[in-house]
């Protein structure tokens, strides 16, 4: 079944640099324009009869507003979900814009709490493949990480649909990352998604080495590296969920790549990224025995290996 998604991705990356009309269909739907600011009919879904006569274009302005900003400002693209939520109460397009906007403030719990009703709203809320990452990144810093596994999966699914190679390949190294820890026998997925990222790696090769490294480590797998292991310094944590700078891994699989790319050459600095690992990562993390045994293998050292 995992390689199903690989599959799937696969083919849609193929088929991205020539779109047919059944594509560009797919892509109408996943706008973030909701389908009733799109003058569908039929499509209001009863929103209409919950809003005030005159406010229906009022409150399609204030979507609009709020995705124009929610990348720079986005304090001012939740007060337009609010606004927006005052005239047409909390529908699921304006919940996917206050997430996504709390998710950019700092406010993980408060952006998943958003996403988890608007899903349980309208099922098709997150058609929008920049709006299914949010909500995967939300799911990853929330208290039961394990459920991204879901979303990313259905996020590599549609990454032919972003236009921007950077986040694809950012997706494609987070849903590898997240697999590995979360999904039983993830370790060939992990790599699929890893040989997709590579292909336009964009300054992200650290990250894709690195986690192609932490597999053989733990499956055993005698898969070659290309290249020297990255350097600690090379893998920088993101700010935050909503960081575009790098991928957001799982809690405490920074701590476990830092201890793979060290164990040869600094055996001391590799036991403590270990340490590290077992303290910050969930436990849903499916490799808490091996790294525990590990922990106990790598030789403590004084310092770098001679």
């Amino acid at each position: 079944m995992p390689l199903l998604w690989v599959s799937l991705a696969i083919a849609l990356e193929t088929h991205a640099g020539a779109p047919s009309n059944a594509h560009l269909a797919t892509a109408a739907l996943a706008s973030p324009r909701p389908r009733e600011c799109r003058g569908v009919q039929g499509s209001a879904d009863g929103l209409w009869t919950r809003a005030r006569a005159g406010d229906a274009q009022r409150y399609c302005d204030l979507l609009a507003r709020g995705y124009a900003r929610l990348s720079q400002t986005p304090a001012e693209a939740l007060l337009a979900a609010e606004a927006a939520e005052a005239l047409a109460g909390p529908v699921a397009q304006v919940r996917v814009l206050n997430g996504r906007a709390k998710l950019r403030l700092g406010q993980a719990a408060a952006a998943l709490e958003q996403f988890v009703k608007a899903e349980a709203q309208d099922p098709d809320a997150f058609l929008d493949p920049k709006a299914l990452h949010d909500y995967a990144r939300a799911a990853s810093l929330g208290p039961k990480p394990a459920e991204s596994v879901r979303l990313y999966r259905m996020l590599v699914s549609r990454s032919a649909l972003l236009d921007d190679t950077r986040e694809r390949c950012v997706l494609q190294i987070e849903a590898a990352a997240h697999v590995l820890a979360y999904a039983p026998n993830g370790s060939d997925e992990a790599l699929g998604y890893l040989a997709q990222a590579r292909r336009e790696s964009l300054g992200l090769s650290p990250w894709i080495n690195a986690l192609k490294l932490l597999i053989v480590e733990r499956s055993g797998k005698s898969e070659h590296l290309a290249s020297a292991p990255p350097s600690i310094a090379a893998l920088t944590q993101p700010l935050s969920g909503a960081s575009g700078d790098a991928p957001l891994l799982p809690a405490g699989e920074l701590d476990a790549l830092c201890a793979v790319v060290t164990e040869a050459s600094d055996p001391s600095t590799s036991r403590q990224n270990w340490e590290l690992f077992l303290s910050h990562a969930s436990p849903d993390n499916l490799w808490l025995a091996q790294a525990r045994k590990k922990r106990g293998e790598v030789p403590a050292g004084k310092g770098k290996a001679r």
